[in-house]
């Protein structure tokens, strides 16, 4: 059996679709990491001590872990899940992304991924990149930021950007008619099956490179 260990529900649906695109079809995506809303993703990284706990790592061939750098960054990240092994007596150390360790006790591969841009950031990071669709709603979201500014108010970067990608797929790939169920047919799970976003853009290479551990082609 191979798995994959996901932070968040957003995560596994992007990941399901990079797979698809791989045709690699003999990985099995956990419960993800954390519970989500529409905007925080709460203690991922220190939920993977309980979720690792909660597999059957001895009925597993090939266990891979996919991580967001955040500001911490990669180097930080393997430290932390380096760390976890350790908590947990896996015989696992990383010193780098996207290639195999072996722990022969457990007669278990692992691998991980730290989603990144430029050594930093998480998959609204990646997903901003990729996105490939007219964005004219999104984009003018700038004008509504400098608006708010002169006001003397502010938005993090990190909740702008996860406002843009809300606006991307609700108002710039999804259809009038589609918007009146906006809930059921606007959501992340349904953009992640159409054809707006780039696949073959260069931020994704490093995270087909470690699916293609997995199986299948890049």
């Amino acid at each position: 059996m191979n798995k994959l260990i996901v932070e968040s529900h957003n995560d596994k649906f992007f990941i399901q679709r990079i797979l698809k695109h791989l045709d690699v079809d003999s990985v099995d995506i956990s419960e993800p990491l954390c519970n989500i809303d529409e905007y925080i993703c709460l203690d991922g990284i220190n939920n993977l001590k309980n979720k690792l706990r909660d597999l059957k790592l001895d009925d597993i061939d090939r266990l891979g872990i996919i991580l967001d750098a955040d500001e911490v960054g990669i180097t930080k990240r393997l430290e932390e899940i380096n760390a976890t092994f350790d908590e947990l007596s896996v015989d696992v150390e990383f010193d780098s992304v996207n290639k195999f360790e072996y722990d022969s006790k457990l007669d278990l591969k692992v691998a991980c991924h730290i989603l990144q841009v430029d050594g930093s950031g998480d998959l609204d990071v990646v997903i901003k990149h990729i996105a490939n669709s007219e964005s004219t709603y999104a984009d003018c979201l700038d004008s509504w930021r400098e608006c708010i500014k002169e006001s003397g108010k502010q938005i993090s970067d990190k909740n702008f950007l996860k406002f843009w990608i809300n606006n991307y797929i609700r108002f710039d790939t999804c259809s009038p008619a589609d918007q009146k169920q906006s809930f059921k047919k606007c959501s992340f799970q349904r953009a992640m099956q159409k054809d707006v976003w780039n696949l073959e853009h260069e931020v994704l290479d490093g995270l087909k490179q470690f699916l293609s551990l997995f199986g299948g082609k890049v």
